[in-house]
């Protein structure tokens, strides 16, 4: 198929310079025969003209010098992108028309609302720019290859293109809501309700106080020592053993409607916020994402753990095949003791029921974040959701990828969050 293209593209370019042939020789006979003035001048503007397409074509399109300047190359998924290319000519080629286009990866290409290319008609700069703006970028990994630049001659008999290697990446973080009321303990009637501050104080005691020194969190002010003492003192706390986070993030999805991957986006929100939550209050927590394969990162904290799984869950995707339930049963062995493992999905199976039986026969304190999208829930699901409520499980319907808003019950075919 590629010879046979190329033969074609040859075949193009002989027809061409036969037909300019064939119109010098017409141009030419019809001067000869008819004489006078219309007939020479007609001839003589043809060869002229000609002779410029010629010229043209002999002079290579020169050497161009592309910059492409996105801002940064990490961004936080919902940004507002605005990418600028920059063309340098060395010298002023004097084209009829150029036209510039930014080559990039189609996942990147489908999110803009304008095309990443301009023409540029006769000019002498030597210096060319355009913007193209990226309204909110998605998560992700992406890839700009090169910059595609192309013109012709006036009657598009021949084009000349060139590609300016340029490859760049761009990273987008997941979004994520600040968590402000979990407690893990808090009950209210039969279900379960999470709150930042009352989980904090339930995981982490007061050893002392000492005096506040600029950096300290607000937060850990002690306001009656500090009353005391006349000065701000500062609460330090002592963690208790074994109260650490592991995420374990379910990559498998039930299909790739929009919905459905729209939870799983929020199912990565949920994940972020919590690892920004655990890291500001120097926990210990890991993450496990599982699917077709299992990706797993062991208990730490620090700069360096956040940085690690923010990169891990920027790039990750859906997918339709493996098993989550099958990749944590071959882990189970390595969760460690007294952690709080929570799973996020966006399905409940038996399959998945019977995993969260066994973990919690073991003594491990497992919570389910299950999140759910405008679609009318399964009637099953909806039974498995109760039924791992009932065997002990702190389990939560969450919409928008944020545990503050989540929801822990049924009222018959809709959720109803308890206040």
């Amino acid at each position: 198929m590629t010879r046979l293209k190329k033969m074609l593209q040859a075949a193009a370019k002989v027809l061409k310079v036969l037909a300019m042939i064939a119109i010098i020789a017409g141009t030419f006979s019809y001067a000869m025969f008819q004489g006078g003035f219309v007939p020479w001048f007609l001839f003589y503007t043809v060869s002229a003209i000609i002779v410029l397409m010629l010229l043209y074509l002999a002079v290579p399109l020169g050497t161009f010098e592309v910059r492409r300047e996105a801002g940064k190359s990490a961004v936080a998924a919902g940004s507002k992108l605005t990418v600028t290319v920059t063309i340098r000519r060395k010298w002023p080629f004097p084209f009829l028309y150029l036209i510039v286009r930014d080559d990039m990866e189609p996942g990147l290409r489908k999110q803009l609302d304008m095309s990443p290319e301009i023409i540029f008609y006769p000019t002498m700069k030597k210096e060319l720019s355009f913007q193209y703006a990226i309204p909110a970028v998605k998560r992700g990994e992406y890839a700009f290859h090169g910059i595609h630049l192309e013109t012709s001659d006036m009657f598009g008999l021949y084009t000349k293109t060139k590609t300016v290697a340029a490859p760049d990446s761009l990273l987008v973080y997941p979004s994520y809501h600040p968590i402000e009321r979990w407690s893990a303990y808090e009950r209210h009637d039969t279900e379960t309700r999470l709150s930042a501050s009352d989980f904090v104080e339930d995981v982490t005691s007061v050893a002392g106080s000492r005096e506040y020194v600029p950096g300290d969190k607000l937060t850990s002010i002690d306001w009656k020592v500090s009353a005391r003492a006349n000065k701000l003192m500062t609460k330090e706390f002592e963690e208790y053993i074994g109260q650490n986070f592991l995420i374990a993030l379910n990559e498998r999805v039930r299909d790739f409607e929009h919905d459905t991957l729209e939870s799983f986006e929020k199912a990565i929100e949920l994940v972020t916020s919590i690892i920004m939550y655990a890291h500001g209050r120097q926990l210990q927590y890991g993450l496990w994402t599982m699917g077709k394969e299992a990706k797993r990162f062991p208990l730490d904290a620090g700069s360096d753990q956040q940085r690690r799984l923010i990169h891990h869950l920027a790039t990750l995707k859906a997918d339709t095949t493996g098993g989550f339930e099958a990749r944590l049963k071959e882990s189970e062995d390595q969760i460690p003791a007294g952690v709080s493992l929570i799973l996020v999905t966006t399905e409940i199976t038996d399959a998945f029921l019977d995993r969260v039986k066994i973990l919690l026969t073991r003594r491990i304190r497992v919570y389910v974040c299950l999140m759910i999208t405008s679609r009318e829930q399964d009637h099953w699901e909806k039974q498995r959701f109760a039924e791992l409520k009932r065997q002990g499980a702190d389990a939560y319907l969450i919409s928008d990828g944020s545990i503050d808003h989540a929801m822990t019950t049924f009222k018959g075919d809709r959720y109803e969050t308890i206040s």
